[in-house]
Order: structure tokens, then C-alpha cells, then sequence
């Protein structure tokens, strides 16, 4: 059985290697590692901002900090710009960075093309608003958005090389900002012009380019909303929109705390004293949230935590490190952007399975009666270990089926982990 695993990941290994070797990938991939920093900080300040600074959080209402937090509404505002000015404009600075290295890759000149790239993304996504002002639509500029920031951001980059002349470094200083600008002038130009167009074409539709609304509309419909199979299956959606950037933390925590089911189960639990038995024991929001996202989409604690034990990258255990205070609230994006897990064909197969692993090990203690469903809405701001404690009014069996997940979870990133060392190894031999 071992041989033939090892035979099984030895050739997902020579499948990694030569995906990663695409000049696109290794684009892709270094803008995302650039972002980290500033991800991580706006993770870290999204998690005090919900944590410390909402009267409806965990801490706040454990801790009894309602007084505290009345006079502090000055601090509430530096975190809050500090997260507006990281995460909240991730999307656009993906744009810079892809686009940035892309004209690198292709010798063109780096510096104008991340310059246009920013622009360009930032004009995708200004709106028109009702008193025919402007504003920018902030899901595009946040993690939701991070895909089509990396796809503008290459697109300007590949406009540069089919239109910009390579980078000249031999031009004097007085005259070489002018020769780069000509240079790069019709390639600027073809990048602003098509986006432009592009961004008319959207406000006039009054259309939006993000999957987030169409996520959001699945866990409302009332056809189906409470069947198992749904449930997996809207989870295994939201997961792969996660994977590829296309979706944003905000929006998978909303999953069940509103809807039919989610008012029938609180009011049956109010009316009976008890979880038990609730009559839709299925939901997204009794599965997915408290036993799904452990740590966030993809239940990346039990990534973190698995890196910790098999991995033997430096890189890794740093980043690692620095996130593990925000997964444990169920901010991962430091994770995604820093290892990086989005849009790594690498932790594909972990990511998709870990959820459905999870929630199906959930459903199977419910429906043998060791656990009541997860009915109750938790404070925000609740540490993803304790959610389905507290959101079954303290079952003991829920928290063990909580650590039991994240045990499963760290097995199946286990192999996958010990893979991305063995290509790390490859690459420096190299």
C-alpha cells in the first residue's frame, strides 16, 4: 500500500513540476507571496477590529469589555483604515504586482506596466452611483475580487510585450523617463482604453463580475436548501470559488445564519428546550461554518498545523507562525496569499476535500444521535474550534467532533504537505 502510494505521489510530483515551471504560474505565484506582508497585517487588524471593537463579539461579551470598548471608538477607526488600505484593496495591488512581473518576465518595463495595472483595476472597478457620482465597489477590491486582479494585472502585462519595446537600461538619466514613457505609450494606452470600455459596459448593465452574489443565492432557496446533498455541494461551490480567488471571507461567514431553516431549527430549539431533533438537521448552516471551515474555507488550521509537524520549509513554518492567531479565529487569508494555497494545483484536492470530509463526519454523528445540530448563532468573532460548542449550547460530543475534523484534516494535508517539500528540493537542486 505504501509503494503504491509513493508511486502515486511521485507522479503527482512530475505533474507539480512541470505546472509550476509555466511562466504564468510562477507569476501568479509571486505576486501572491508579495502581498503577504500586507495581507497578514489586515487579517490581524480585521481580527482586533471584530473581536475587540464589536459589542456583539466573542471576546467583548465574555470578557464584559462593553464599557471598554465605549471609549475607544478612536482606536475602532485606525484599525478600521488599516484594514480599508491592506486587504480591503488586496484585489488592487494583485494587479500591480502581476502585472509588474509579468513585464519583468517578458523585459519590458516593470515599472509603468504595475503602475497601469493599478489603474486599470481601480477603473473595473469604480461604479456609477444613484446621484451619478463615483465610488468603487469595495468586494472588487477585496479578497472576492483577487482573481480578476491577478487577470488584469497579467493581461497589462502581456500588452506590454506585444506593444512596449524592452526595458532600455543603457539611456542616460535626463532623457530615459522620457524614452520609457514612449516606449510603453501604446501599450499603456490599448490597457486603459479596453478597461475603460469595459467598466462603462458594466455600470451601464449595472452588473457585478463577482461570483459572491450568486454563492449568497444558493443558500437562499427555499427548493432543497435543507437536503444533505445541497448542502455538500454549495459548500464544494463556495470552497472552489475560495481556491481561485473568486470569493471573500465576509461573505462564506454569512452561510446559514439566515433563512427558513435557520428560523425553523432557533425556534424549534426555543419552543422544545432542547437542540435535538430540529427539523433541518442538514444545513449550511449547521455543517458548514461550525464543521466545514475550521480555520477558514478549506479548514486551513489543520493546513497550518500539519506544516508544523511534516513540513521542513523554513518559509512555511513562518508563515505559519505569523497566521496562526488569525486562523484560529477563522481568518485565513494570510494563508492563502502567503503559502500560497489559491490557485496552487498543488493543495487542490486537500483544500475541496478537507470541507466535505468534515461535514460529512458531522451529518454521520448527528444522524446516529451523538450530537444535536448546530442551531444556535454564535458571537462573531468566535474561535472556529468552540462554534459548534457553543452553537449546540455546550455538547460535549460537538467539540470532539470538532478536534476529531481538524485530526482528519491535518491526515489529508499530511501527504500533500511532505509533497511540497520534495518539489521545494527539486527546485534548489535545480
Amino acid at each position: 500500500m505504501n509503494v503504491k502510494k509513493q508511486s502515486i505521489m511521485m507522479r503527482l510530483a512530475q505533474h507539480f513540476n512541470r505546472f509550476q515551471s509555466a511562466a504564468v504560474y510562477q507569476i501568479m505565484q509571486r505576486s501572491l507571496t508579495l502581498l503577504f506582508p500586507f495581507v497578514l497585517i489586515g487579517s490581524i487588524s480585521q481580527l482586533i477590529q471584530l473581536a475587540l471593537f464589536n459589542r456583539n463579539s466573542f471576546v467583548v461579551n465574555v470578557f464584559h469589555l462593553s464599557n471598554w470598548l465605549s471609549k475607544r471608538n478612536i482606536f475602532q477607526m485606525m484599525f478600521d483604515s488599516i484594514t480599508s488600505l491592506t486587504l480591503g484593496i488586496v484585489a488592487a495591488l494583485a494587479a500591480m504586482c502581476a502585472a509588474r512581473y509579468t513585464a519583468k518576465h517578458y523585459k519590458r518595463d516593470e515599472q509603468l506596466a504595475s503602475i497601469t495595472g493599478l489603474i486599470a483595476y481601480l477603473i473595473l472597478a469604480l461604479r456609477l452611483t444613484p446621484n451619478e457620482g463615483l465610488s468603487f465597489n469595495s468586494q472588487m477590491l477585496g479578497m472576492g475580487g483577487l482573481f480578476f486582479g491577478l487577470l488584469v494585472g497579467y493581461l497589462t502585462g502581456l500588452a506590454f510585450k506585444k506593444l512596449g519595446r524592452p526595458h532600455r537600461r543603457d539611456l542616460p538619466l535626463n532623457g530615459s523617463a522620457v524614452g520609457r514613457s514612449l516606449d510603453s505609450m501604446w501599450a499603456i494606452l490599448l490597457v486603459l482604453g479596453v478597461i475603460l470600455g469595459l467598466s462603462v459596459l458594466l455600470n451601464w448593465l449595472a452588473i457585478s463580475i463577482l461570483p459572491d452574489q450568486v454563492i449568497l443565492r444558493l443558500q437562499s432557496l427555499k427548493a432543497n436548501q435543507t437536503g444533505l446533498l445541497f448542502t455538500l455541494g454549495t459548500g464544494l461551490a463556495a470552497t472552489s470559488l475560495t481556491f481561485f480567488g473568486l470569493t471573500s471571507m465576509p461573505t462564506l461567514a454569512q452561510f446559514g445564519r439566515e433563512g427558513i431553516a435557520s428560523s425553523a431549527n432557533l425556534n424549534y430549539a426555543f419552543s422544545h428546550h432542547t437542540a435535538w431533533h430540529v427539523p433541518y438537521p442538514f444545513t449550511l448552516g449547521t455543517l458548514y461554518e461550525p464543521f466545514g471551515a475550521i480555520g477558514g474555507t478549506g479548514g486551513t488550521l489543520a493546513l497550518v498545523i500539519a506544516v508544523f509537524i511534516f513540513s521542513k520549509q523554513r518559509d512555511y513554518h513562518l508563515i505559519g507562525r505569523w497566521s496562526l492567531l488569525p486562523v484560529l479565529f477563522n481568518f485565513n487569508s494570510a494563508v492563502l496569499v502567503g503559502m500560497p494555497v489559491i490557485g496552487n494545483g498543488l493543495y487542490v484536492i486537500p483544500f475541496l476535500l478537507v470541507p466535505l470530509v468534515n461535514m460529512g463526519i458531522a451529518s454521520a454523528a448527528v444522524a446516529l444521535n451523538l450530537m444535536p445540530s448546530v442551531v444556535f448563532t454564535v458571537p462573531l468573532g468566535t474561535p472556529g474550534l468552540l462554534q459548534a460548542f457553543m452553537g449546540t449550547n455546550g455538547n460535549l460530543v460537538a467539540l470532539a467532533v470538532t478536534v476529531l475534523n481538524v485530526v482528519v484534516g491535518v491526515m489529508i494535508y499530511k501527504p500533500f504537505v511532505q509533497l511540497a517539500d520534495q518539489l521545494a528540493l527539486v527546485k534548489e537542486a535545480a
